[in-house]
């Protein structure tokens, strides 16, 4: 794992800056970042990605033991 420290305001760059993530503030321990990418890459928290994981694996017929 990388670990970058960055400052409201400053941008981190990834994969030559195809992906853009900027600090966009700090508030009773809430990090808000914006992102900038481009509409093919899908951008969610892991608890929403997860969802949508299960979703798609009930729709193809595998249930949640696809998981793991």
């Amino acid at each position: 794992m990388l670990i970058l420290m960055a400052k409201i305001g400053q941008r981190i760059l990834i994969d030559n800056g195809v992906v853009q993530l900027k600090v966009l503030g700090v508030n009773d321990g809430i990090i808000s970042i914006g992102f900038n990418a481009p509409s093919n890459i899908e951008i969610d928290r892991e608890e929403i990605y997860l969802k949508k994981l299960i979703q798609r694996n009930k729709t193809i017929g595998l249930g949640t033991k696809a998981l793991g």
